[in-house]
């Protein structure tokens, strides 16, 4: 009997050891890794703001943001000024049809859109993704308003619409509308 519960309180004591070090290991390497990482993201989020804000030097953050679309599809999470005064750049999360859209915005000091950038999307690559293309995303470019994509008649819009992408088109829209609201809580042009 006592050589049964020998046999089996060994590999029980090893499991648990090789547990401990595997644990230790993980958090050793998140520890290192994280603040890594971090950086990583941030120079990318910074590369995108200046991307759609060439004018732009440097960044800082605003902490008012919240602002929605008309439609209530879109939120702004983050808002960027200029550090020296060239616009802003907002961060908005909306969905899509693959669930959540990121986009950024980036506006002048007029609030001129100067460039829309989708930084994060489910969508299925094809016909929905279109609309994250450049070519079609520099059509937003020297706008300082829209109104609600449900509003829009295709035949009357101010740029094209991409046949068969309609919950992604106005994903984006939204998203855009989202920032010029956010703009216009800010105060607008100063």
């Amino acid at each position: 009997m006592e050589n049964s519960k020998s046999s089996f309180a060994a590999p029980v004591i090893v499991l648990s050891c090789i547990c401990l070090v595997v644990s230790l290991a993980l958090a050793f390497t998140y520890k290192v890794a994280n603040p890594i990482i971090i950086k990583n993201n941030q120079a990318a989020a910074d590369a995108a703001r200046t991307e759609i804000l060439p004018a732009a030097d440097a960044f800082t953050q605003i902490e008012e943001t919240g602002a929605a679309s008309s439609d209530g599809k879109a939120v702004v999470t983050e808002a960027y000024k200029a550090d020296n005064g060239a616009g802003y750049v907002m961060t908005v999360e909306t969905k899509s049809f693959g669930g959540a859209l990121t986009m950024m915005v980036g506006m002048d000091g007029e609030g001129v859109i100067t460039g829309v950038k989708v930084t994060e999307h489910a969508d299925t690559p094809g016909v929905g993704t279109k609309n994250m293309e450049a070519d079609y995303l520099a059509q937003y470019g020297g706008m300082t308003e829209l109104t609600s994509a449900d509003n829009i008649k295709k035949e009357s819009a101010p740029f094209a619409f991409i046949s068969g992408a309609s919950v992604s088109g106005q994903a984006i829209h939204s998203g855009v509308a989202a920032a010029l609201s956010q703009f216009a809580a800010m105060g607008g042009a100063q």
